[in-house]
């Protein structure tokens, strides 16, 4: 069943929802950095067919999966709007272009690879899509810490302690990823657990 809107000019119907995916599969250069800053831009600020909070927790399931992540937002995403048919949809609109640029411009790059001056380009590239990732990245985190301060300080000091000390504790000792997810995840839990007990004892 396809998800609707209140305005029907943002109506989400088949047609749109693959021509939206097509649109991102040709023109999503540069990775998953530049494909989720264009998920944002065309499901979110667009469409407005999911909001940032949906999209943050769509994320936050994908990560805690093995595999390519895009390909699982593109799996979430397709259900959420429309269904199985939906899921369908979505990654044919995203694979098919996605592929068929990729063999064109290996095609291409394997005649050239060799030129210094493709080699400079390149390194312009990685610094451009450096640069996409951060406001990609800053996009996925800022409806986590906005909620999060608007509710106890404690829940906003440990969501940032879990940012900061995930980034220092997997540059210096290289863990396993999903034990910094679970170790999240305990904080957060004992966090909780202290404001309920707390909420406890103000109601008594």
């Amino acid at each position: 069943m396809i998800n609707q809107n209140k305005t029907k000019s943002n109506t989400c119907t088949i047609t749109k929802l693959l021509l939206t995916w097509l649109q991102i599969g040709f023109t999503s250069f540069g990775g998953g950095a530049t494909t989720q800053y264009l998920i944002q831009e065309q499901f979110i600020y667009k469409h407005k067919w999911i909001t940032d909070e949906e999209y943050a927790n769509i994320i936050g399931m994908c990560q805690i999966t093995p595999g390519m992540n895009i390909i699982a937002y593109t799996i979430l995403i397709g259900k959420k709007l429309a269904g199985a048919i939906g899921i369908l949809v979505s990654l044919v609109g995203l694979i098919l272009p996605s592929a068929a640029v990729t063999i064109a411009l290996t095609t291409i790059y394997t005649s050239i690879s060799k030129s210094p001056k493709v080699h400079s380009a390149l390194h312009t590239v990685f610094a451009a899509i450096f640069g996409i990732a951060l406001a990609t990245n800053w996009r996925n985190v800022q409806p986590i810490i906005i909620k999060n301060y608007k509710r106890e300080h404690i829940i906003f000091a440990t969501t940032l302690v879990i940012m900061i000390g995930s980034g220092i504790i997997y540059i210096l000792l290289n863990p396993p990823v999903i034990l910094l997810y679970v170790l999240g995840g305990l904080c957060f839990a004992v966090a909780y657990w202290y404001i309920s007990k707390k909420e406890v004892k103000v109601n008594k």
